[in-house]
């Protein structure tokens, strides 16, 4: 029996109009299902919680980055085993970059059919505990990457405009890179320590984010180690100049950008500035990165 946690919203609102389409393949398909829809931001990790105290153990998503990291940390925040779960995802909607990196199909029905005879993959997953200037401390686990500096700012920023019409992560990169200010901080990887402007930084699992952008090609999700991107204030024309290296895997090629393996990252800001998990956006002052090796079951295609 597969737990489905359904989000109608994404896709700009796509996915609840196929519904009836999702169910009809499902059965096509021979897969025993239970569905739950989500109904408002959260939902999704209140749902994959209770699934799991009523003793489910195969937890498939249909949204995008953000449902899947709902539904994982609903499990996680809650202290439950993640290695007793499977996790299924039929990606839907602009980002789908976590199955860019392990191999979850893109379409639909390929991804439907995954959660009968796929394989299982076995992955690391991030975890961050973040402070905010309150003094508050608060913990989020993201099974692809996260994001800070600019990568912060503007998926807050498509977040925002997401709850008012369709707007992609890609849409909003040119007008963003023109108004961002990049801020100064410490930053911590492992042993080594700078304070310095820093335009944007990706720790990850995977590889991909924001639809499709390789920013971390040097990420393995299987390594117990976190990829590390750090693009330096390199100046506003030289980043619009070099943009085509994010789609085409030649980033850490460029003497302004560094990449990095570790096990610890830590970033402390002067104020709080947002950051993103997976696509889901916070406000921090002081994140420390960790890695827990080989605990997320996630089925991909053979």
């Amino acid at each position: 029996m597969v737990f489905l946690i359904y989000n109608p919203a994404a896709g700009g609102g796509r996915a609840g109009k196929i519904w009836d389409r999702v169910e009809d393949l499902l059965k096509k398909h021979g897969i025993d299902h239970k569905v739950a829809f989500t109904k408002r931001p959260g939902h999704a990790m209140e749902i994959s919680k209770k699934a799991f105290k009523e003793g489910y153990r195969r937890i498939a998503a249909f949204g995008g980055d953000g449902t899947v990291n709902e539904v994982v940390n609903g499990i996680f925040l809650n202290g439950y085993d993640l290695r007793e779960v499977v996790f299924g995802w039929i990606p839907f909607g602009s980002g789908k970059d976590w199955a860019r990196t392990i191999g979850v199909p893109l379409e639909i029905e390929e991804a439907i059919k995954t959660l009968k005879d796929g394989k299982e993959f076995v992955q690391d997953l991030g975890v961050g505990e973040y402070e905010k200037a309150s003094g508050e401390i608060e913990k989020r686990a993201f099974v692809n990457v996260a994001g800070l500096f600019f990568d912060g700012f503007v998926t807050y920023r498509t977040n925002l405009l997401k709850r008012k019409n369709r707007v992609s992560y890609f849409s909003r990169i040119f007008s963003s890179i023109i108004e961002y200010d990049p801020p100064t901080a410490r930053i911590q990887i492992d042993e080594k320590v700078w304070e310095k402007r820093v335009f944007s930084m990706n720790v990850g699992i995977c590889k991909y984010n924001g639809g499709g952008m390789n920013q971390l090609p040097h990420a393995v999700p299987d390594d117990g180690l976190l990829a590390v991107t750090v693009i330096n204030d390199i100046g506003k024309l030289r980043i619009l100049a070099n943009l085509h290296r994010v789609f085409n895997g030649k980033l850490l090629e460029h003497p302004g950008v560094e990449g990095y393996q570790a096990k610890k990252v830590v970033v402390e800001f002067q104020r709080d500035e947002p950051v993103e998990f997976d696509g889901e956006s916070f406000w921090a002052k002081k994140i420390f990165f960790s890695i827990i090796p080989g605990v997320i079951r996630v089925l991909v295609k053979k």
